[in-house]
């Protein structure tokens, strides 16, 4: 650990006041369970429960940056941090971690008078019998935490509070969520509008497209049924853990000819910023030993899943038929990583998806493809369950980079092929509300699509990759969507 940024970490701590401090956790909103917010008792426990989740690091500080700027502690930014004026100004005008929603209810949090929040405690009494005991001090922050946890305010319910504000003559508060409301309605309208241009899109390519090439005309709508789906309600929604190999020396200590994995690292970064926003917590563990690889993954599996929905694992490392290895060069089957997650190990997990992905070759062989002549209709199979029990395998899907005994392909400068694909069809906004299978199909043709070189056996090479899936899924599984402040954001570059 870094002496010089824990140090900066505790200086920063000392520094936030009793309201500072609550007002930071509030901010933090969804990333921070309600168990670990009441844990918190001073700057030092909640850095350390963010780091955790990766929520800061010493290479990227951007959230804790988002907090102080957002609770008006400029001069922690500029002694404590190094922050200059311009990346202030740039921090004020948009947010990546703290959604508008947020922003909203602490804007109007800091407007209100202690006699206002008191008047607003009162009209809460009967909905909030201990409100009173719960808020001696009439801090506007507890009151809304209050409501948020009886449901009485929520992003897509802000009546109820507006009634307050009305109530206690707050009409201009009234008047900025009717803002704030008329933006969201605005941002859904352009979802809406940049869906049906794609969608428009997709109907003309596939029209335009070679007849000779099946399944092209008749592609499904995007958006899937989701009657039977696997519900992802909670917040956050689980654990995304990252197993990140990149430094093989210790391998090749031991004689073991394992070349470094320049380029992993663009992978990690992606994938951590995808699920970030659409509310996981994603933890990296960067060149992990066999054993260790193990450990972590039966550490992961006797948590307490209780409050999760789902979990998701990536493991970046070099591999082969149907194993990963560790940075000391010998190999973990990718079963015995994703035992550890089934009915009998993990109970809490039991009825949740277990997604696994595996960016590692799966054997030596350079697929350097072949005449295309049609594809096949396979044949698809439904088994409903049935009763009070679920098979021990349940609910897991594993996809791998590559089909086995062949090779996985990685940009040094950009990260691997693979991945890069998955992660652009995540961030489209055509298929966020698209079934996880139909993407990694779609992520499938679009990697065996193309032809790459490489440099082989002495000499240049043009090989191709045909990544693979096998799925236990039960249901269908939507990924849940980013949250609103980070859809607007990428929805506004289109």
């Amino acid at each position: 650990m870094d002496n010089a940024y824990q140090t900066t970490l505790l200086n920063i701590s000392q520094q936030l006041g009793r309201k500072d401090l609550s007002d930071t956790i509030f901010l933090c909103g969804k990333y921070l369970r309600e168990s670990e917010k009441e844990n918190i008792k001073d700057g030092t426990d909640l850095f350390s429960v963010l780091q955790h989740k990766s929520l800061i690091c010493k290479d990227d500080l951007l959230f804790l940056k988002e907090l102080l700027i957002r609770i008006d502690r400029k001069d922690i930014l500029t002694d404590e941090l190094k922050t200059s004026k311009t990346e202030m100004e740039e921090l004020e005008s948009s947010y990546k971690y703290i959604s508008p929603y947020r922003s909203l209810l602490y804007e109007i949090s800091q407007s209100l008078t202690t006699k206002e929040t008191e008047n607003i405690m009162f009209l809460l009494r009967d909905n909030i019998k201990n409100i009173y005991k719960l808020n001696k001090e009439k801090c506007m922050i507890v009151v809304l935490s209050e409501m948020e946890k009886k449901r009485l305010v929520s992003e897509d319910n802000l009546q109820s509070f507006k009634a307050y504000l009305e109530n206690i003559k707050r009409a201009d508060l009234c008047e900025t969520i009717e803002k704030f409301e008329k933006k969201q309605y605005q941002r859904q309208d352009r979802r809406l509008d940049l869906d049906a241009k794609l969608a428009n899109i997709s109907i003309q390519e596939e029209s335009d497209a070679d007849v000779s090439q099946p399944g092209m005309q008749n592609d499904p709508p995007l958006k899937d049924d989701q009657s039977e789906t696997y519900k992802l309600n909670k917040c956050p929604h689980g654990w995304c853990i990252i197993v990140n190999n990149h430094d093989f020396n210790e391998a090749r200590s031991k004689k073991i000819e394992m070349n470094d994995r320049n380029g992993t690292h663009k992978d990690a970064e992606k994938i951590k910023e995808i699920f970030h926003s659409r509310g996981y917590e994603v933890k990296n563990h960067d060149n992990v030993t066999s054993s260790k690889m193990l450990e972590i993954m039966e550490n992961y599996a006797k948590w307490d899943h209780s409050e999760s929905d789902s979990f998701v694992c990536f493991v970046l490392s070099h591999g082969d038929k149907g194993t990963v290895f560790g940075t000391d060069g010998k190999d973990v089957k990718v079963k015995d990583l994703t035992d550890h997650f089934n009915g009998l190990n993990s109970p809490s997990l039991v009825g949740k998806p277990k997604v696994f992905f595996i960016q590692a070759c799966q054997g030596g062989n350079s697929d350097t493809g072949v005449p295309y002549v049609s594809d096949r209709n396979p044949t698809e199979y439904i088994n409903d369950s049935a009763g009070n029990k679920l098979p021990i395998t349940a609910d897991f899907l594993t996809a791998f980079a590559s089909v086995e005994d062949y090779e996985s392909l990685r940009n040094i400068y950009t990260g691997s092929v693979y991945i890069q694909s998955l992660c652009k069809f995540l961030q489209d906004p055509q298929f966020l509300e698209t079934d996880l299978t139909r993407i990694l199909t779609k992520v499938h043709k679009k990697v065996s699509d193309e032809v790459y070189s490489i440099h082989k056996n002495g000499r240049m090479q043009s090989v191709m990759q045909m990544p693979t899936y096998k799925s236990e899924l039960r249901k269908t599984l939507i990924l849940p969507p980013p949250f609103i402040g980070q859809q607007e954001s990428r929805l506004c570059h289109q």
